[in-house]
C-alpha cells in the first residue's frame, strides 16, 4: 500500500518524507516537483518567510536513471532559516504564551512541552514535504490519465465565480492571477491589503477538480476504504483546514435537483450533471471529483486578544509571530498534491501492481471495460 512518513521542525536542518510503495518504471522529474514547491511558495499576501526559503528538493533513494526503482522513495528540502535559528540568538528560547487558534496550548496538554517545540512541529511549514509527496505522486497520475487542477473561490468576503479548470484558456488566466482567481484579482489584492494594515488575517475556501479517475475507485464495504471519506480526512489533515466539501455545494437542492441522472448517449454511460462530485457510495463513478475546501484564517495576528502567561499563571496579551495575512492562495496548490497522494493510493489499493507496465494495464482495462476508452 501507498504511504509515506515525513519529518522535521519549521527551523529545524530541513523536511524529510519516505515514500513507500511507488510502482517501478515511473519516471520522476526533480524539475516537477520543484515547480509545485514554487507554486507553494507564490500568493499575493505570503509573509517574509518566503523571501528567505527557496524550496528545491533533493531525492535521496527510489530513483535510477531518474525512474522509480520499487524501493522507498527519500525527498528532503533544506530549510534556509536554519541558519538564522540555529543558536537561537535572535529568537525566544522558552515561550510560555500560547497563541489561541494555534497548537500551543494543546501540545502542552499532549506533550508537556515547551511551546517553541509545538511550535516547530505543527507549523504548515510541513506542507512544503506534503507538497513534494503529491508532486511525486502527479507524476504518476499523469502516466495514468489523471490530472488535477485547483484554484481560489474565496478569500474573506469576496468570491470569485465557478470555472471550468478543464478548461486551458481559463486555467491559465487563474494560473496567471497572484491570487488564482478567474475574475478580478484586484478585489481579491485590496481585502488583503486592507487586513495587513490592521494587522489581521483572512481565511477561505478553495476549489479543487480530478479529471480522469477510474470509475470503481474506493468501496463501501467498510468505512476505511470510502474514497471520499479518505479525501475528506486527508484534506482535514492540513493545518488551518476547517471544513471539507465534495461536490456541489448548493445545500438548498431538494432530490429530484441534486441527483446525477443517467443516460446512454454515443453508446456511453453519461451523466446530465455532476452534483455528487465524482464519487456515489464512497466510490468513484467517471465524473471529475470536485473537492471545496475552507481553511481558517491564520490565528497568529498582530491585534491583542487574549491569552494567559502559564510560568507566571496571569492574565495577559497574545503574542506575534511572523505569518502570512493569508494562505488560501498556497493552500489551493497544497491540497492539490495532498489530494495526488490519496487517488493514488486509492488507485493502487484497487490495483496492486508493482511495476508500470502493469499497472498501466490494469487501469486501461478497467477502463475500455467500464465504456471509458475505446476498443
Amino acid at each position: 500500500m501507498l504511504r509515506f512518513l515525513d519529518a522535521g521542525e519549521s527551523h529545524g536542518k530541513g523536511l524529510i518524507a519516505i515514500i513507500e510503495g511507488l510502482p517501478s518504471n515511473f519516471q520522476i522529474s526533480k524539475e516537477n516537483i520543484n515547480l509545485e514547491l514554487e507554486k507553494r511558495q507564490r500568493g499575493y499576501g505570503r509573509g517574509n518567510r518566503m523571501t528567505i526559503e527557496q524550496d528545491k528538493v533533493e531525492i535521496l533513494s527510489g530513483l535510477s536513471k531518474g525512474k522509480t526503482t520499487g524501493a522507498p522513495l527519500t525527498l528532503f528540502i533544506r530549510n534556509k532559516d536554519y541558519e538564522n535559528w540555529k543558536d537561537l540568538k535572535n529568537v525566544e528560547k522558552e515561550v510560555y504564551i500560547p497563541r489561541p487558534g494555534h497548537a500551543d496550548l494543546t501540545g502542552v496538554f499532549k506533550y508537556n512541552n515547551n511551546i517553541r517545540n509545538n511550535i516547530e512541529r505543527s507549523s504548515a511549514r510541513e506542507t512544503a514535504i506534503r507538497t513534494a509527496v503529491g508532486a511525486v505522486c502527479k507524476e504518476l497520475l499523469t502516466s495514468l490519465g489523471v490530472e488535477i487542477r485547483s484554484k481560489v473561490m474565496e478569500i474573506g468576503s469576496v468570491k470569485d465565480s465557478f470555472t471550468d479548470l478543464f478548461d486551458d484558456r481559463a486555467y491559465t488566466k487563474i494560473n496567471e492571477s497572484s491570487v488564482r482567481v478567474y475574475g478580478n484579482d484586484d478585489k481579491f489584492k485590496e481585502i488583503i491589503d486592507e487586513a495587513k494594515i490592521k494587522g489581521d488575517t483572512l481565511g477561505g475556501t478553495v476549489y479543487v477538480s480530478i479529471k480522469g479517475v477510474p470509475r470503481g475507485i474506493g468501496s463501501f464495504m467498510h468505512y476505511d476504504r470510502k474514497l471520499d471519506a479518505n479525501i475528506a480526512f486527508s484534506a482535514m489533515s492540513i493545518q488551518g483546514v476547517k471544513s471539507v466539501t465534495i461536490g456541489t455545494q448548493n445545500t438548498s437542492f431538494t432530490g429530484n435537483l441534486y441527483h446525477d441522472g443517467i443516460m446512454y448517449k454515443d453508446n456511453k454511460l453519461k451523466r446530465e450533471s455532476n452534483n455528487a462530485g465524482g464519487i456515489e457510495g464512497g466510490i468513484s463513478n467517471g465524473e471529475n471529483i470536485d473537492i471545496y475546501s475552507y481553511i481558517k484564517p491564520i490565528p497568529s495576528i498582530k491585534i491583542k486578544y487574549n491569552s494567559v502567561d502559564l510560568k507566571n499563571k496571569r492574565n495577559t496579551s497574545s503574542r506575534y509571530e511572523r505569518s502570512d495575512v493569508t494562505a488560501v492562495v498556497p493552500f489551493s496548490v497544497v491540497l492539490e498534491n495532498v489530494m495526488a497522494f490519496e487517488i493514488l493510493k486509492a488507485i493502487l489499493i484497487t490495483f496492486s501492481k508493482d511495476n508500470k507496465d502493469e499497472l498501466t494495464h490494469a487501469v486501461n482495462y478497467r477502463k475500455k471495460k467500464l465504456g471509458e476508452l475505446d476498443e
